[in-house]
């Protein structure tokens, strides 16, 4: 199962980035607002849903998920695979050479930092729907929560990088990371002392 969401995730990673790139054909020179819907929207709301339903639609009526804590780990190896995925293709897609240098900071912008971002905001949705499972009166508030705070993160982040120059450009994501890293660390700590059974609320 986790090799199978695994997977997925790069698959609708594929998907995502075709839908993606077809939208930056049609807004090839982009506005402020545009920039912003971008964000947030095209690339935090898009990406954030189909990690999600990669768990949503191949483990949630899968044996295999019977504690809070697993709806987490799915989440994140699904985030794992898309982050991948678009770790390659954006490898391709570079078509100039970098100084040391400039290779640096290009890895740590562009790979390294979206794998932590992937992750992270995945298991931030992972949390918040596993105490959803665990709380069906706030279920809906809480599934609510998770993929807003997820989106936000993840909209700023890109916006970070693409408006922001110098010491924000690094300050800003940078933040952002820490902040879902401790958040997430807090949702496994949380979840590991919940042994509720999930059958019967999935």
């Amino acid at each position: 199962m986790v090799l199978k969401v695994f997977l997925l995730g790069m698959i609708v990673a594929c998907l995502v980035s075709m839908f993606e790139m077809a939208f930056l054909q049609i807004f090839p020179q982009k506005s402020l607002l545009i920039t912003i819907l971008e964000s947030f929207l095209l690339i935090g709301f898009v990406e954030e849903f189909f990690k999600y339903f990669v768990v949503k639609s191949f483990v949630f009526n899968s044996p295999e998920l019977d504690e809070p804590l697993d709806i987490m780990l799915y989440m994140v190896i699904s985030a794992l695979g898309f982050a991948f995925t678009e770790n390659i293709l954006l490898f391709f897609a570079v078509d100039q050479p970098y100084a040391i240098g400039a290779a640096s900071e290009f890895a740590l912008l562009r790979f390294l930092g979206p794998v932590f971002l992937h992750t992270l905001t995945s298991g931030t949705i992972g949390f918040f729907i596993a105490l959803s499972f665990c709380s069906t009166k706030n279920k809906g508030l809480l599934y609510f929560l998770g993929f807003l705070i997820a989106i936000v993160l993840h909209g700023i982040y890109n916006l970070a990088l693409v408006q922001l120059s110098g010491f924000w450009q690094y300050a800003v994501p940078t933040i952002i990371v820490i902040i879902l890293a401790i958040f997430t660390t807090y949702g496994f700590v949380k979840l590991r002392k919940l042994k509720t059974f999930l059958r019967q609320h999935i």
